[in-house]
């Protein structure tokens, strides 16, 4: 569970980071600044989802190695 937990968090930080390159197309709509703001608010929610999958996938790793089962 702990792996699986580990591998889903990392493909969500690849995701995350790709999608700043990749995934915000400069429409005649936005304004720059909007652009601007919504590059930094999928920054920053990538790296929470991420960062919180990851902390929870090393803590039960830790839980495993400290007492030897689930």
């Amino acid at each position: 569970m702990a792996y699986l937990t580990l591998i889903i968090g990392g493909v969500i930080l690849v995701i995350g980071i790709l999608g700043q390159f990749f995934g915000l197309r400069r429409g005649p709509r936005l304004h720059p600044d909007d652009r601007h703001r919504a590059k930094v608010v999928a920054t920053i929610g990538s790296a929470v989802v991420a960062l919180w999958i990851v902390f929870f996938a090393v803590s039960h790793l830790m839980h495993l190695q400290v007492v030897g089962h689930w």
